[in-house]
């Protein structure tokens, strides 16, 4: 495909946005590598790599032209196999996994970074060769570095030894290709990636937070280590703050939030530091989300906490979709709203003009939706409290130490568990809901209700069958595997399944019930 710049400054350009701070010493050197590169005959794997990461570079350009993202994407996929059947370095295979990674072929991308990790460790750290004519590709989610973390792209991108290189960039994919962090697999990665990279914060702050929620207390010692790596970070402070809260040590949980409120007086505009506003006994904190402030559990028990502190962003990848789908004037049903992710991702898309309902059935849940619409002066926000059923009554609703696991539990099991937690709650049908909300049409619902996904959409015949919405649903519920229920009924109803594919933003058609395996959420067509 021909460009509208050289290969040279398309790259040097997208560095230059990456990494603004770069070293001149790093830039010369880039510019050598560039210039040294066979671009129109490539024959060595060092030349094929680099052709591989332009292409993703300048793919990176095409965030609203899919079809010019694809080819360029397809490019670089051709030259890192062309690469790899010259030579099997390990740095071309690092960004074949990468590539995988970026549009949700996890396994595979783990797959091909851990064998990548394991086979180049000897000669990464035994070779005496530095020289290098490899160029590297930063991951997505790298992009927009905090100041903090320009050391650990520097260290990726500019380390002389490709080997060196193969294993920065393997660890990063194995992390990143992680559906969270917090699980068992993901702290195991972490742990691996911090030795490779111990200059990352963002590492050290998110191995030390999935160490907590396990009750690793030791992951204490992380938080400290990030806070040395990013003495200005919020996100670290808050972790730090909120750590020994959990653990009642007031006394150091408050020197912390004293601490931190100087930052707040240099920027009180920022919803990065408005937590530090709030008195330590407060029943919410604030954690910053597309530039609001949103009204959290003040724990990192919270999965929702404790992955927005961590990662500053949800982890689902239908959360593209969700963003680039809603317009503005848009109706939006968001079922199982917990903490408001969705909702307040909405409500921003949606504007004034538009209306989202959060159906929240708990409490505590409810109580942080309504104080992010007071404090954010979100109007076009309804916070309906209460479950989405196939009738209207009252639940029994069983309570989890992480609010994200709460579910609808049935009279009998309730019955059966007479040690658990409960709250009880109103419960109603979403056709009944539109009609006491006076809505008309719903262009888009949601629907993560642990497992109670099916009542839900029995309980919503006239906004099916009249309104037409797309679904998003949970279609694994904890250990509950795949919803096929929910898969038959929509089938029944009209609506073609897809998984959503990332990056390229493609929709990828659901063709039987075996392929509904392994993927968390779904989304649902209505045919035209």
């Amino acid at each position: 495909m021909e460009s509208s710049v050289s290969h040279q400054d398309s790259y040097l350009q997208y560095i230059k946005q990456s990494t603004p701070n770069i070293e001149v010493g790093s830039l010369s050197r880039i510019t050598n590598i560039l210039e040294n590169t066979s671009w129109e005959n490539p024959n060595s794997s060092s030349d094929w790599n680099n052709v591989a990461v332009v292409a993703l570079s300048e793919a990176e350009q095409y965030s609203d032209d899919m079809e010019t993202r694809s080819l360029y994407l397809e490019m670089a996929f051709d030259a890192l196999n062309s690469g790899l059947e010259v030579e099997q370095h390990p740095l071309c295979a690092a960004h074949f996994a990468l590539v995988h990674s970026m549009i949700g072929e996890t396994q595979r991308a783990i797959e091909i970074a851990f064998n990548t990790f394991i086979n180049t460790l000897h000669v990464a750290y035994e070779s005496t060769n530095t020289d290098s004519q490899y160029l590297v590709y930063l991951f997505p989610k790298q992009q927009g570095l905090s100041k903090s973390d320009y050391q650990l792209t520097q260290t990726a991108l500019y380390r002389q030894s490709s080997y060196q290189q193969a294993l920065i960039v393997s660890s990063q994919v194995l992390c990143n290709s992680q559906l969270v962090f917090y699980n068992a697999v993901g702290r195991r990665f972490l742990q691996l990636a911090s030795q490779v990279i111990p200059e990352s914060a963002s590492i050290a702050l998110q191995l030390g937070i999935s160490s907590l929620m396990a009750n690793e207390w030791e992951g204490m010692l992380h938080l400290h280590r990030a806070k040395q790596l990013a003495p200005y970070s919020s996100a670290t402070h808050q972790a730090l703050y909120l750590t020994y809260r959990d653990l009642n040590q007031i006394e150091t949980a408050n020197y912390w939030l004293k601490f931190s409120q100087e930052f707040y007086q240099k920027n009180p505009q920022s919803p990065d530091w408005q937590w530090t506003q709030i008195e330590i006994d407060n029943a919410f904190t604030y954690v910053p989300f597309e530039g609001l402030a949103m009204a959290v559990e003040p724990s990192l028990r919270s999965i929702v906490t404790s992955v927005l502190i961590g990662e500053g962003e949800w982890f689902e990848k239908e959360m593209e979709f969700w963003r680039h789908f809603i317009k503005p004037g848009m109706t939006v049903i968001d079922v199982g709203a917990n903490a408001g992710v969705y909702t307040f991702s909405a409500a921003l898309q949606v504007g004034s003009s538009g209306r989202v309902l959060a159906v929240e059935p708990f409490s505590s849940c409810v109580n942080y939706l309504k104080e992010t619409c007071r404090v954010n002066r979100l109007t076009q926000v309804t916070v309906c409290s209460g479950a989405a059923s196939n009738f209207n009554g009252t639940v029994k609703l069983l309570l989890h130490n992480a609010s994200e696991l709460n579910e609808v539990i049935s009279s009998e099991a309730a019955e059966n568990m007479l040690d658990a937690p409960f709250e009880e709650a109103e419960c109603f049908t979403l056709d009944s809901l539109c009609e006491r909300e006076k809505i008309e049409r719903v262009d888009i619902l949601k629907i993560d209700a642990e497992n109670h996904e099916l009542a839900v959409l029995e309980g919503s015949n006239k906004i099916l069958s009249e309104m037409a919405p797309v679904i998003i649903y949970e279609n694994i519920a904890g250990s509950k595997g795949s919803n096929y229920q929910v898969a038959e009924y929509l089938n029944k109803l009209g609506y073609q399944l897809f998984r959503y594919q990332p990056y390229l933003r493609n929709l990828i058609p659901v063709k039987s019930l075996e392929d509904i395996q392994g993927h968390l959420n779904l989304i649902a067509f209505p045919h035209k």
